[in-house]
């Protein structure tokens, strides 16, 4: 019987020294890829991290910067500057929201717009729009400001655009404002006072 199991030891290969160098690039390449799964559930976790900061700060955009890393800035951080652009017909203006241009005119509204917004000046939304009224045909509002020294009034409505009035002439100036576009009111103010109406412009109707 011992004679068998000699035989028989002696009939199974030991481990040659492939095999062992076989096992232990195995073992390396499962190292390596535990690594890179611990590596992407930190990336994702670190992710889902930035995510509730932006959805917790609402008015916040966060944006990668030069190393990446990410950086905050304002939504609602709006300046006027020194327009320098060409002018349409019907009104002039001296000063625009930073990154705005004016997109143009027909004779009864002026539409100042970002610049990649390609609808119908007719359109208000996410603009500011100047227009004339009939001063005889525009109702009288409680005046709370003042624009270049004449009574004006700036309201709210309820859809959140404001709207600021006052007298030019024989007309009514209106000036609106879509609430997108988060100028303060004395920076409406400021807009207002660099309007200039010129004969192009007609009062709309009613």
């Amino acid at each position: 019987m011992n004679d068998v199991i000699d035989r028989l030891a002696r009939l199974t290969p030991s481990p040659s020294a492939s095999m062992t160098e076989d096992a232990a690039a195995d073992l390396r390449r499962g190292h390596r890829a535990l690594s890179r799964r611990r590596i992407k559930r930190a990336a994702l976790g670190g992710a889902a991290l930035t995510l509730a900061v932006g959805g917790a700060f609402g008015g916040i955009a966060l944006t990668s910067g030069n190393e990446g890393a990410p950086t905050v800035q304002a939504a609602d951080n709006v300046r006027l500057v020194d327009y320098d652009g060409t002018q349409v017909p019907g009104f002039t203006v001296a000063k625009v929201p930073e990154g705005f241009v004016l997109q143009g005119s027909d004779p009864y509204v002026l539409a100042v717009a970002r610049p990649e917004d390609k609808s119908s000046v007719s359109d208000f939304q996410d603009k500011i729009v100047v227009m004339l009224e009939s001063s005889s045909a525009a109702p009288t509002d409680s005046t709370n400001t003042s624009v270049s020294g004449r009574p004006a009034s700036l309201v709210t409505t309820p859809d959140g655009a404001t709207v600021l009035k006052y007298t030019h002439g024989d007309f009514t100036v209106v000036i609106q404002m879509w609430n997108t576009i988060h100028l303060t009111d004395e920076q409406l103010v400021e807009f207002a006072e660099g309007v200039e109406v010129t004969a192009d412009a007609k009062p709309s109707v009613g």
